[in-house]
């Protein structure tokens, strides 16, 4: 009889097995059958770039997930302020009508600035004579003003005048071949004084050009691979009739930085950059969630031709030998950023990145000789960050925003045969976004640091 009874409590056992072990497996995720995709909010151009933005086909079942990141893609368009979706029964059981409900920017737009920089030392960033305590500080008032139009079924033409890149246009084509893919082209001139501050791997003096008449062609592409993923490539040229070279960090005992400089002609500066990126970030302006990976190579070469090194004593100008400068390099990089929302209005972020690069320079010495050398290159840095939303308003057909955004970053570049450049930087401000363009005000203290060797 007790054998009886075991049996069967061991029989009772085994048959609830697999019950029990049904109720613990894990829920699949809801899935949602997507019969259709409505766009509301927005004219029927930009409609079918958003509708196109979101990689979803139509009779295709996607997680909750898979369409909250398809509306952050839609977020992170330029021409798009805020999106939301819902989803609505569709015309059978078990189907959907996913709406995407918008809210775009204007025709017209803007994006102004005020910056003020102090250092931790006399830096030689504009082209003027200047004392060393006021090289110590800076005031960078600027902006651009421009204007979008939609063109055809998913093209969008712009034109702007900037304080920093002069007159510009471009053209932007996206879901190229139906496939998703984004094409883009832009073109600037500026009439005199276009710095471009290069690489150490460019320039181990760490120094800048200014470009008289100067132009740009710029040119871009993005081919989704699924979901956050997408492959980037980027190209850039910038030429220039005539410029002058000068080392950022002046040198001991140089009164304003200007006593020693480069005059070249005919200036060229190529970039290039093919990359992986991973990208979940909830907005490209005001991230408050996401992460952010990209990893690739970049390339870049500078040259100019009858470069002259000229240097003043008292006795005056001296002038060296003529001669044709070209740098070229390559780097592998790879950053990784992470937005977290603390709360509704608070967002912490941090950022890393890190490089490895060689490349080849044809330079002038002290003495205006012509010499080669080749160089390997490491760089590194980590920030923190913080934003507050001070302001957040959501109407119909108004939208505006206002943020208290703070970050911390430091980082060191190492070069051959010169010492690490140490680079730290505090800095915080004000941005307030709306339905036309944006304006921030921004503080920072930048500490430039490199032993001489």
């Amino acid at each position: 009889m007790r054998t009886r009874t075991l049996r069967a409590v061991a029989l009772l056992a085994l048959a609830a097995l697999p019950v029990r072990a049904q109720e613990a497996a894990p829920q699949e995720p809801a899935r949602f059958l997507i019969e259709t995709i409505t766009v509301e909010g927005t004219k029927a151009a930009a409609a079918n770039i958003i509708r196109a933005e979101t990689l979803l086909e139509r009779g295709k079942t996607y997680s909750e997930d898979q369409l909250r990141q398809a509306v952050y893609r839609v977020h992170r368009l330029p021409f798009v302020l805020d999106a939301s979706f819902a989803l609505r029964k569709g015309s059978r059981r078990g189907a959907y009508e996913l709406v995407i409900d918008v809210q775009t920017a204007r025709w017209f737009f803007f994006d102004d600035w005020i910056r003020a920089f102090r250092f931790n030392q006399p830096l030689d960033l504009e082209d003027s004579f200047r004392t060393d305590e006021s090289m110590k500080s800076s005031l960078d008032l600027g902006g651009l003003v421009g204007a979008r139009l939609f063109v055809g079924r998913s093209s969008v033409l712009f034109a702007a005048l900037d304080s920093e890149e002069g007159a510009q246009i471009g053209f932007t084509r996206y879901d190229l071949f139906h496939r998703g893919i984004l094409a883009s082209a832009g073109y600037s001139r500026d009439a005199c004084c276009v710095r471009e501050v290069l690489p150490l791997t460019l320039d181990p003096d760490f120094a800048s050009w200014s470009f008289n008449t100067s132009e740009k062609l710029s040119l871009g592409l993005s081919v989704p691979l699924g979901g956050p993923q997408s492959l980037q490539f980027s190209a850039s040229e910038r030429t220039g009739d005539r410029g002058i070279r000068r080392e950022v960090l002046p040198a001991p005992g140089g009164a304003l930085g200007n006593d020693r400089f480069f005059d070249g002609r005919d200036l060229t500066y190529r970039r290039a950059e093919a990359k992986w990126v991973w990208d979940t970030s909830d907005d490209p302006l005001v991230p408050h969630r996401g992460l952010g990976i990209s990893a690739g190579w970049e390339a870049s070469r500078f040259a100019t031709r009858d470069a002259v090194l000229n240097e003043f004593f008292p006795s005056g100008l001296l002038t060296a030998s003529h001669a044709s400068l070209r740098s070229e390099q390559v780097v592998a990089a790879a950053s990784v950023i992470k937005y977290w929302p603390v709360s509704p209005r608070q967002t912490v972020s941090t950022q890393t990145r890190i490089s490895a690069g060689r490349s080849r320079l044809d330079d002038l010495d002290d003495q205006g000789r012509l010499f080669h050398r080749d160089l390997k290159s490491y760089s590194g840095s980590a920030g923190l960050g913080y934003a507050l939303t001070l302001r957040r308003s959501r109407t119909p057909g108004w939208l505006n925003d206002l943020r208290l955004e703070s970050s911390i970053e430091a980082g060191a570049e190492k070069v051959s045969t010169r010492n690490p450049l140490q680079r730290f930087s505090l800095s915080t401000g004000l941005v307030f976004r709306n339905a036309w363009g944006r304006v921030r005000l921004l503080l920072t203290y930048l500490n430039l640091a490199r032993e001489m060797p």
